[in-house]
């Protein structure tokens, strides 16, 4: 079989408890493969995710660059990013945090759900769900270290340095990866809404420091992982800072889990999770003139139980049932309060039993499920799935529709506008797919959608009309949104190289937009995301290991807040679309353990911008220039490694 044919049979495990090939999910799904990611040249999660139909990065405050989708601001609890099923979102806002963060040199693949994911997931995948599987002993066989160097005009860009090692030893399979990492977001000037700027370079700092280890016994498997990202933040809330300030991100995750195939019919699986997210950590003492920055510090732990069963009791059916079950505490030291509850310790739990039912006939498969929520936090939910999926020859299609839903966070509970309880936020998801194996070496896919969502959780300011008085804070709207839109993606493999094209378009003119995203006279688009995006790149062989890969990011026309007028309110104007094109040339197995590649990002030195996509009168935030950059990579492997 050929890169291509591999890649679309291969065993996705995001879409559904049991895994199932690309075509075959009841989802639709976008998979990045180890040589993908090699060949892109990237060196974080970010600059992969850029390659997936309708991620786009915007700007949310402190210097934090987070995810939107599908033309949907998506960084509270609406997307959802595992590492080997343990989630990484952090606990107090449910949010993620990108540049520099998230390494890729150890990842095996990358699944992307790009649809809703709550029937499985539950609150936190309203929208996708991104499942990075990385590579464990038995596949590292020994050492490798990997180390990068970037360069911009006047600073240095990134500079990383990580390690795997690992093996099996007497049925025992054992992992560990570590990552010290520092970059910086740009070197541009920022300028805030109110004119005030200051030079980006050594002033916005992305720090990051991880360790993972993995033990596997059997049917036993221990993970720990440590994630310490640190931001250096001038840019505030809206009005720009004197001086950078650390604004901290923490994690500690373990999970163990236990799985046991019983025959050729049953599976069962129990899996205990524990998390300790310390996230928007400043515990210092701003100057006087920054005070609108100050102390906060939130300790959330997050105990976890999953217990599962599949039963196949023959070739045309299977049935996945079980249950989950969190427990979150959160405590606020040195005297803070939650708003809402007027004390420094909250506690929520969540009760969820879920099934799915997988159907094979002569005219297609079909996937049933559910899961209903039970939370002290916002009530209930409830959220079906049902998944037709049909192959005619090389073609392959997808009728699939799917209920979902945005859990209220911690703080986004604590943080309600009078204290008003905030219900789910509720999402209905249309969804048609249909692909092609053009060939051997080729695949095409395209797919529409169609969202509705209800009772959406949004963060308003006192500029907003639903805001009277103060302060700001979150509340259900009134006002149905969503949106619909189009997705195509392409992909060549070959002993040639590889192709991959990515288009997306959406539109918020049929499914309506509240007023804390709309784009004034303009029904079609949201604050800050564009309406088309189209990435491509092409990777092409030299020589045998020898390969060059140009690549190009673009996006179309935006609109954003860049000023205010006399009253405070924030003028939205419109912004060009920006193409960045990147260039990278990669060379493997040199000496037979080293592999070495060279690249320049943004060659135009284009001002790449994150814009905000929610009026809360933050300016956008410049992203990097043109930037040269060296990685290597030493291999030393065995077939048996000493403990």
């Amino acid at each position: 079989s050929t890169g291509m044919e591999k890649t679309i049979s291969l065993a996705i495990e995001a879409a559904s408890k049991k895994p199932v090939s690309l075509r075959k999910s009841p989802s639709i799904v976008s998979v990045i493969t180890e040589d993908e990611i090699e060949r892109s040249g990237a060196r974080n999660i970010m600059e992969i995710l850029r390659l997936i139909p309708g991620v786009e990065f915007n700007v949310d405050v402190e210097g934090v660059v987070a995810l939107s989708f599908r033309g949907m601001w998506s960084n509270e609890g609406n997307i959802l990013l595992e590492t080997d099923g343990i989630e990484m979102n952090e606990i107090a806002y449910n949010g993620l945090q990108f540049g520099n963060h998230y390494r890729v040199e150890n990842i095996k693949r990358i699944e992307v759900i790009r649809g809703p994911g709550s029937a499985i997931y539950g609150g936190c995948a309203e929208y996708a769900v991104i499942n990075i599987v990385t590579k464990k002993g038995d596949e590292i066989k020994g050492l490798k270290v990997d180390a990068s160097a970037g360069q911009s005009k006047g600073t240095y860009s990134q500079q990383d340095l990580g390690i795997d090692w690992g093996n099996t030893a007497g049925g025992l399979t054992y992992t560990l990866s570590g990552f010290l990492g520092r970059g910086q977001r740009s070197n541009f000037d920022y300028t805030d809404v109110y004119g005030h700027s200051y030079d980006m370079a050594h002033n916005s700092g992305l720090d990051q420091a991880f360790l993972s280890g993995n033990l596997k016994y059997k049917n036993l498997a221990l993970t720990i992982i440590y994630d310490n990202y640190l931001v250096s933040t001038r840019d505030g809330y809206t009005t720009a800072l004197s001086k950078p300030y650390p604004c901290n991100f923490g994690s500690l995750m373990s999970q163990l889990k236990y799985s046991k195939q019983f025959g050729n019919t049953w599976h069962y699986s129990a899996t205990g999770d524990y998390k300790r997210s310390v996230p928007w950590t400043f515990d210092g003492q701003p100057l006087p003139q920054d005070s609108s920055y100050g102390y906060y510090k939130i300790i959330t732990n997050r105990f976890k139980v999953n217990l599962s069963a599949n039963w196949s009791p023959n070739y045309w059916s299977e049935i996945n049932f079980g249950f989950d079950g969190t427990y979150d505490d959160a405590f606020k030291p040195n005297g803070q309060l939650f708003m809402t509850d007027n004390t420094d310790r909250v506690h929520y739990s969540n009760y969820a039993p879920f099934a799915q039912i997988l159907f094979k006939s002569t005219f297609a498969t079909m996937t049933i499920g559910g899961r209903y929520d039970i939370s002290t936090g916002f009530g209930n939910a409830f959220n079906p799935r049902i998944g037709i999926t049909k192959k005619v020859g090389d073609f392959n299609f997808k009728l699939l529709y799917a209920s979902s839903f945005r859990a209220p966070s911690i703080e986004n509970i604590q943080y309600a506008i009078d204290k008003v309880k905030l219900s789910p936020e509720r999402a209905n998801t249309l969804e048609f797919e249909t692909s092609w194996k053009i060939d051997r070496h080729m695949f095409l896919s395209a797919n529409l959608f169609d969202i509705r969502t209800s009772n959406a959780i949004r963060y308003f300011v006192r500029k907003d009309s639903v805001v009277n008085g103060d302060p700001d804070g979150y509340r259900n709207t009134n006002m149905p949104t969503g949106s619909q839109g189009i997705e195509v993606e392409y992909k060549y493999k070959s002993d040639f190289g590889l192709a991959s094209i990515a288009y997306s378009y959406y539109t918020v003119a049929n499914n309506g937009v509240d007023s804390a995203n709309m784009v004034p006279q303009n029904n079609s688009s949201v604050l800050g995301i564009a309406q088309h995006k189209l990435t491509v790149i092409l990777s092409y062989n030299i020589k045998k290991n020898f390969f060059v890969t140009p690549s190009i990011y673009y996006l179309g026309k935006r609109f954003g807040v860049a000023s205010v007028d006399a009253n405070g309110n924030g003028i939205v104007q419109p912004y060009s679309p920006q193409a960045q094109y990147n260039l990278y040339f990669g060379l493997r197995n040199l000496f037979g353990r080293v592999s070495v590649g060279a690249g320049v990002n943004n060659i135009t030195d284009e001002r790449i911008v994150y814009l905000q996509a929610y009026n809360s009168l933050h300016a956008p935030l410049p992203g990097m220039g043109r930037e040269y950059f060296l990685k290597i990579n030493y291999s030393f492997t065995t077939d048996k490694a000493k403990i």
